[in-house]
């Protein structure tokens, strides 16, 4: 067996050292391309979708959900606060739901704010005032829970619709994560927030950002 690893390791150290100059390399293994949608590109996704669809979008572009987490919420796990118009709260990340079956998030259990633009969403819900608490928040086109890859196969839709890129429907999750740490929360805070096991992951956001910021600061000098 090992014999055998080190002559795939010579091949492989071989090919590359026979790669033309100038050929793109391939990115490291463990380690993924950030999706992440512009402000505009998110509004144009919500815009379009449909109502029931637009409420799945939202908890993650504005409260960081995974797909398995928006399944399994239910009224119960929310609580909306009204300051006038603008509307808050919390929702407690309790569960996941994958292939019908209920399951704790793989991170843990955590709360994340309820930005006001969910807050809205939400504001007229049926079960928003105290009904049907133990009732699903979101809900397909046919007002029942998601199977397991519904709201993926929404998500494909509207982004043709639109003409956004060829992302993922996480690409809604990681606008939520690059947006609080754009508006100053701590990269600690974040961390729980997002339900990420490792500093490290939520870095990545951080990383991200400081790369938008330097190439921002290039565009200023190239103008002056």
């Amino acid at each position: 067996m090992v014999i055998r690893s080190v002559l795939r390791f010579a091949v492989a150290r071989k090919y590359l050292r026979a790669m033309p100059e100038g050929m793109p390399r391939l990115k490291a293994v463990g380690q993924s391309i950030l999706e992440i949608a512009s402000d505009e590109e998110v509004e144009r996704i919500l815009a379009a979708a449909r109502e029931r669809h637009r409420v799945s979008f939202a908890w993650m572009a504005y409260a960081g959900l995974r797909p398995n987490e928006v399944r399994a919420l239910r009224w119960r796990d929310v609580r909306l606060r009204r300051e006038g118009e603008a509307v808050g709260g919390f929702v407690s990340v309790r569960e996941g739901r994958s292939h019908g079956e209920t399951h704790t998030p793989k991170t843990g259990q955590r709360e994340v704010p309820v930005a006001p633009e969910l807050g809205r969403l939400l504001a007229g819900s049926e079960g928003a005032g105290g009904a049907g608490r133990e009732e699903f928040v979101a809900l397909n086109e046919r007002g029942r829970a998601w199977g397991q890859y519904g709201i993926v196969q929404a998500f494909e839709r509207v982004r043709r619709k639109v003409g956004v890129g060829g992302w993922s429907v996480y690409c809604l999750r990681h606008y939520a994560i690059t947006m609080w740490l754009r508006v100053g929360v701590p990269v600690h805070v974040v961390q729980r927030m997002a339900g990420h096991k490792h500093l490290a992951t939520t870095q990545r956001y951080a990383h991200h950002l400081k790369e938008d910021l330097e190439a921002a600061g290039r565009r200023l000098m190239r103008r002056s």
